[in-house]
């Protein structure tokens, strides 16, 4: 998906940092941080960007798309950790050792 500039209204880098919650240490999101998430992306997803007139712009939608994205990545990754084969393994290693006369 991209971002539709008829219908969805375009807010500078910098606006989107200002805008956002402030992170460790109580610092503002850098700039640099919203410049990564367009190029190089966050666990595989990037945020969707406009270059006009030489800055580059995103928008609130773009990215709570990013956002959702985001979000929905972690909570896969979480439901597949908890239901991952690893998770039955002290009972396999209880029944191994009592298999073993320990």
């Amino acid at each position: 998906m991209s971002i539709d500039i008829t219908q969805e209204q375009l807010i500078t880098f910098s606006e989107l940092a200002r805008s956002l919650p402030r992170r460790r240490s109580d610092r503002p999101v850098h700039l640099a941080t919203i410049h990564r998430w367009r190029s190089r992306g966050l666990k595989g997803i990037r945020l969707e960007a406009v270059k006009v007139g030489g800055a580059w712009h995103c928008s609130l939608e773009a990215f709570r798309r990013f956002t959702d994205r985001l979000t929905a990545e972690a909570e896969s990754a979480e439901v597949s950790i908890a239901a991952g084969p690893h998770r039955n393994s002290h009972v396999e290693a209880d029944t191994a050792l009592q298999g073993s006369g320990w």
